[in-house]
């Protein structure tokens, strides 16, 4: 580190000599140009040399080939690489076996180079870009901002390939899920939560197919920890966060989701918890994935989508806002204490004021759901009662990327920028596999 002044002193006056040279008036824009310019072209050749010092200046006669036998060494050639600092050129030994025919450059393999591809740090940001822009403004932001030139096509295919790193990824743990062996000693050696939350929704997200556009459901999960405390009234103020998140995706039927929901639940050691609590508005298919997968768990109807019944009803039968508003208040009241039957009979009582279908309709919700609404046993216990969670994924996933205004997605792309965006929400970006 002590030569870094020299250094510094060395580059300092490169820019002034390029400042000096330039026809343009010096301005503090122009010196930030100037230096960016020069440390992205000193910063490529830097990566080009130190890339071709690990190459062996005399190659060995043989490599080892991964068929076992030894691959004969047979010239050194030249390729390129797309990196962070830009394009560069750097030659290393290429090897050729004998038995199974098998060509190969131990250099790659040493560094994980991507011959004539992005490479895997490149890749890393512009999916991170892709992720979370649509392509045309994200060739024109990496450009501006780190001075990359990336094509509009290339973006699509590299998130995509990133999306298909993820795919990869839980199919592994689908089918490691499975395996009985495995089941059992994670029973028996792992850590077990004390208390894990998970929930269930869905978005719509248009996709192209056969010449139509089409609203498939994108369907969304996670898996989090929670700390804070409920409010102690229905209004009051709510400090329970969500933690630790994993989030998944897919566009598939329920049971082809139901899948992923069980690999990421043993993955996330959702049913080795203590307390598994699962949240979900009433949507049939949520209630029938969480009794397939885990019969036995907590399971809360999503107080803000139960309250939102209660809203669309009163304004249905209330004309006046001041009565909708005691009608709701008496309402979340009587479902705060967990006094449901009372809750349901109020309903109920609104047929002598209205003949709203309305009524009916939200008396079956509630009965339908009323041993999902013990709200009082819920905050007593100090449980998140609200799927503010997988709320935040659909917006995050479904509405800020994946339906921008002019997006059109063919099935398969969607499904994998989807489970992109949703490692990356998860903070599994940078851990994700992307070197060759």
């Amino acid at each position: 580190m002590n030569d870094i002044p020299t250094i510094v002193e060395k580059i300092t006056e490169l820019v002034k000599t390029r400042l000096n040279d330039s026809e343009k008036s010096v301005t503090m824009t122009e010196i930030e140009r100037t230096t960016r310019e020069l440390l992205l072209e000193l910063g490529r050749q830097v990566v080009e040399k130190t890339t071709q010092a690990m190459a062996q200046k005399y190659p060995e006669e043989t490599s080892d080939c991964e068929c076992g036998q030894k691959a004969t060494y047979i010239r050194q050639r030249k390729t390129q690489l797309r990196t962070l600092f830009g394009k560069l050129t750097v030659k290393r030994a290429y090897y050729l076996c004998d038995d199974c025919h098998t060509g190969h450059y131990p250099l790659d393999q040493q560094l994980g180079l991507r011959p004539n591809a992005l490479s895997a740090e490149l890749a890393r940001l512009v999916g991170l870009t892709g992720v979370h822009i649509p392509y045309g403004k994200g060739s024109e932001l990496l450009q501006e901002l780190a001075q990359i030139s990336v094509s509009q096509p290339c973006l699509a295919k590299t998130t995509g390939q990133i999306g298909e790193v993820v795919q990869e990824r839980e199919e592994k743990l689908q089918q490691k899920a499975l395996e009985s062996n495995y089941l059992a000693k994670r029973q028996r050696e792992s850590r077990k939560p004390l208390r894990l939350y998970g929930a269930i929704d869905a978005t719509k997200v248009q996709v192209r197919q056969v010449g139509e556009h089409l609203w498939r459901d994108l369907k969304l999960g996670a898996w989090f920890e929670a700390g804070g405390k409920p409010p102690k009234t229905p209004d009051g103020n709510w400090t329970i966060a969500a933690e630790n998140i994993h989030y998944y995706a897919d566009i598939a039927a329920a049971a082809d989701f139901s899948s992923l929901v069980w690999a990421t639940a043993v993955e996330q050691k959702a049913d080795l918890a203590a307390e598994l609590i699962i949240l979900g508005d009433g949507a049939e298919w949520i209630w029938n994935l969480v009794q397939e997968n885990s019969p036995h768990t907590i399971q809360i109807l999503d107080w803000f989508h139960a309250t939102e019944h209660l809203a669309d009803l009163a304004k249905v039968v209330f004309a006046q806002e001041a009565k909708q508003a005691a009608w709701l208040s008496t309402a979340k009241q009587l479902m705060w204490e967990g006094d449901i039957e009372a809750l349901i009979t109020a309903c109920q009582a609104l047929q002598a004021v209205s003949s709203a279908d309305e009524i009916r309709t939200t008396v079956n919700y509630f009965v339908e759901h009323k041993e999902r609404m013990r709200y009082a046993h819920f905050h007593q216990q100090g449980y998140q009662i609200g799927s503010g969670t997988i709320e935040s994924a659909a917006k995050q996933i479904g509405m800020m990327r994946m339906k921008v205004p002019g997006a059109s997605w063919n099935t398969d792309m969607a499904v994998k920028v989807a489970k992109a965006r949703a490692a990356y929400l998860s903070d599994r970006w940078r851990s994700l596999p992307l070197a060759a």
